[in-house]
């Protein structure tokens, strides 16, 4: 079965994709548009979590 190494590859890079995500949300409050997106994009981020946890299963 090469399902769960793959998840567990998709899950590593979705973590790293939050890490870049929050460090530029953190630095962005002079930036109104660029912190809204942002926060659409951590939002989603914490969807992609989700939705690997329920595939984990």
């Amino acid at each position: 079965m090469t399902r769960q190494p793959a998840l567990t590859e998709i899950a590593a890079q979705v973590d790293q994709l939050h890490r870049i995500a929050q460090e530029l949300y953190d630095r962005s409050e002079d930036f109104p548009a660029l912190n809204r997106n942002l926060k659409r994009i951590l939002a989603s981020i914490h969807m992609l979590r989700i939705n690997l946890e329920e595939d984990a299963d």
